[in-house]
């Protein structure tokens, strides 16, 4: 009788004990503060597909929307409309997509519906000349800013094509370059600028003045090998692509290693040749995985969260995809406090 009792007591206990942490856990869920739902749906996708010649634009989920452009001639005079491995896109303010037509060294605008605007830009060195120009942003202000790659510069021009400012020269000292890449901004307007073969980040203010760097060759964590795409968030952590480490490394402001994300791989998470880097005003990063044939999303605390996007040349398939922009439906972005 004794052994049963003390069974019935112990069945009593644990059953008291579950319902206790049952409880606990119940009233500690209220308490945690849950991320609000982001609907994507309502944010705008365009990557330069530049082995397919075309922009193609994709909702945040991943849902193709519609496509533009096709490949032009090997040689000048190249039509409107046309391009040959497009390896930047941006879209400014007024809905406005810009295009870094690269291997027609020139850039291209064109209305939300993809109708030609404007073109601007020929082969060689100087202030309305490119030379492979390799990225493209919008500022707020109403103005782009084209990283010419092989003329080793930035330059910044109107929405009507104008000249107005350009920084860089060839070679590694402050603020000089060695093939720029990607090109960011953060929230007071300072330019961040992958500068790829001098194995380094610079950044200058909004005037193109150098302000500081980060970065020194090498294949170890908080090393660079060839950055590639930047993007920075609102709190000026600074995200960087490797293209030859097929890796995501994120520092904060100063330059110092926080977090290294990802490998050389084909699973979620994984990279080969991550190229450009984008964030939307929720903080989602995503990433242009080129040799994969895929763009991947990233959550605030940059957990992968989906992917989308093979190898071919019908809608929503990609060869060899290089840059994206964003946009999004008004009133979408959160307000700023």
């Amino acid at each position: 009788m004794s052994e049963e009792k003390d069974q019935e007591e112990n069945v009593e206990n644990e059953t008291s004990a579950s319902a206790l942490d049952a409880a606990y856990k119940e009233t500690n869920l209220e308490e945690i503060p849950q991320k609000p739902e982001v609907d994507h749906s309502k944010l705008y996708i365009w990557i330069a597909d530049a082995g397919n010649d075309r922009i193609q634009k994709f909702d945040g989920n991943g849902k193709f929307i519609s496509q533009f452009g096709s490949s032009g001639g090997t040689r000048p005079p190249y039509n409107p409309g046309e391009f040959k491995t497009p390896s930047g896109v941006t879209v400014d303010a007024e809905g406005n997509i810009w295009v870094a037509d690269s291997g027609c060294h020139r850039i291209q605008k064109f209305d939300e519906d993809g109708d030609f605007i404007l073109e601007f830009g020929t082969e060689g060195w100087g202030q309305d000349k490119f030379y492979f120009p390799e990225n493209i942003i919008a500022e707020s202000m109403g103005t782009i800013l084209v990283v010419d790659s092989s003329n080793h510069s930035i330059k910044r021009y109107d929405d009507d094509g104008e000249f107005l400012l350009g920084f860089g020269y060839p070679g590694n000292f402050d603020g000089f370059m060695k093939f720029p890449t990607g090109v960011a901004l953060d929230k007071e307007g300072k330019i961040y600028v992958a500068d790829r073969d001098n194995q380094r980040i610079q950044i200058f203010n909004e005037d193109g003045q150098f302000v500081s760097k980060f970065g020194e060759y090498g294949f170890e964590e908080g090393r660079l090998n060839f950055p590639n795409g930047i993007a920075v968030q609102n709190d000026g952590t600074i995200i960087v692509a490797e293209k030859s480490q097929n890796r995501l490394q994120v520092f904060d402001r100063e330059g110092h290693l926080k977090q290294v994300i990802g490998e050389m791989g084909k699973r979620d998470g994984q990279f080969n040749c991550p190229s450009s880097l984008a964030l939307d005003p929720y903080g989602y990063l995503f990433v242009v995985d080129t040799i994969n044939q895929r763009i991947q999303k990233f959550d605030p605390d940059l957990n992968f969260v989906a992917k989308w996007g093979v190898i071919g040349k019908e809608e929503s398939q990609f060869k060899d995809p290089a840059g994206i922009g964003l946009s999004w439906e008004p009133d979408w972005a959160p307000t700023e406090d």
